[in-house]
């Protein structure tokens, strides 16, 4: 009787570990990127909704903004390297990358090209005093 214990713990053993040999590798073909070329963000006063987002570089982006807020509101991306002050200001404006204003209760979906280097880029609102209430955000752009 305890050469069938064993016999049947073995036999549970390997079958075990048939199983992890072919999930772990299927979990990892999961992972292989975390950003998107399509990115739904919301605007409101004064949040962005995601503040953190990570896209390819050189890639053409999508973003799909909606303006929930009472306020009209703009996504500014800033260069590599430069980030907004105290508060945003015409300082800042030869520091920008990209940018759009979205009005109150407007959905619009706009195109733009990743930046070519890899780093952490700022973003925020460039309409006067919502930088400074907390509208702002980064971008993660990665080698794809």
């Amino acid at each position: 009787m305890p050469y069938e214990e064993n016999r049947s713990a073995l036999i549970s053993h390997h079958f075990l570990l048939v199983i992890i040999a072919f999930i772990i590798p299927m979990t990892a073909c999961g992972r292989r990127n975390s950003y998107s070329t399509d990115i739904d963000v919301t605007m409101a006063d004064y949040q962005y909704e995601p503040n953190e987002i990570t896209i390819p570089a050189g890639q053409q982006i999508t973003l799909n903004l909606a303006n929930n807020g009472a306020a009209p509101h703009e996504l500014v991306i800033m260069k590599l390297g430069t980030t907004v002050g105290e508060s945003f200001g015409d300082e800042d404006e030869e520091n920008i990358y990209w940018e759009q204003e979205v009005e109150p209760g407007q959905q619009m979906s706009v195109t733009f090209t990743a930046p070519n280097e890899p780093g952490v880029y700022q973003f925020v609102c460039g309409i006067e005093g919502h930088y400074t209430a907390g509208m702002k955000g980064t971008i993660r752009v990665v080698a794809p």
